[in-house]
């Protein structure tokens, strides 16, 4: 059972006249932000963090989980769909993070904007997609200088003997060259199950959890 209510909020509030509503910081008015609104607000930063290369979202930290170990590195957010409760990146399909994924689907992301001063964890359910409808759509959506990082013959995470033999991605782009890239393309859905977000101050810092699979929403002691 969703519990749909408000605090008034002394550090942050909705801003609905500005095209992208942001938390603003502690001189802003008390006024109460209901549930709803910071739901709104989180996805509106991920859209945003999918369109633009500036906003503090377009690249996220995930986590994946190897044989004894977490990994993590950062990567590109490339869409974020609220219908689907969905966030996609791209990768290279020799990438490690793709045998982690194919072995176990858990994935986790954390965005953080330090100016905003929030910090959101995600937990989701990854899906890769080489050859079907999705990575050819976001193989003709990318541009050709995101191609070309698919087009080294060494895979990422290769072993190399000395740094002269680095292999760097083309300068140009041919027919080969692409088609090359394109065998080397894949696409990670991961479907959000929950989103823990932290809002961050010297005086106390608050946190709110959206639990998609327990339909919950709820204030959490931090």
């Amino acid at each position: 059972m969703i519990q749909g209510y408000s605090l008034l909020f002394s550090w942050y509030f909705f801003e609905p006249n500005s095209s992208l509503s942001v938390f603003m910081g502690m001189n802003a008015e008390i006024r109460a932000v209901s549930a709803a609104e910071i739901e709104d607000e989180i996805w509106d930063l991920l859209k945003s963090g999918a369109s633009n290369h500036k906003s503090a979202f377009h690249t996220a930290t995930i986590a994946t989980v190897g044989d004894t170990f977490p990994f993590i590195r950062t990567v590109v957010l490339r869409a974020a769909n609220r219908e689907e409760k969905s966030l996609r990146f791209h990768t290279d399909i020799r990438s490690p993070k793709i045998q982690h994924l194919e072995k176990n689907p858990n994935i986790s992301w954390l965005f953080y904007d330090k100016e905003l001063r929030i910090q959101v964890r995600i937990k989701a359910q990854a899906s890769i997609h080489i050859s079907d409808e999705v990575a050819e759509m976001a193989w003709e959506q990318s541009r050709v200088s995101a191609k070309m990082c698919y087009t080294t013959t060494g895979g990422p995470g290769t072993l190399i003997e000395a740094p002269e033999l680095i292999q760097f991605n083309v300068a140009e782009m041919s027919i080969e060259d692409e088609t090359f890239a394109r065998s080397n393309f894949a696409v990670v859905l991961s479907t959000i199950q929950a989103m823990d977000v932290l809002f961050l101050h010297h005086s106390g810092h608050k946190r709110f959890l959206i639990d998609y699979e327990k339909g919950l929403q709820s204030w959490v002691q931090v």
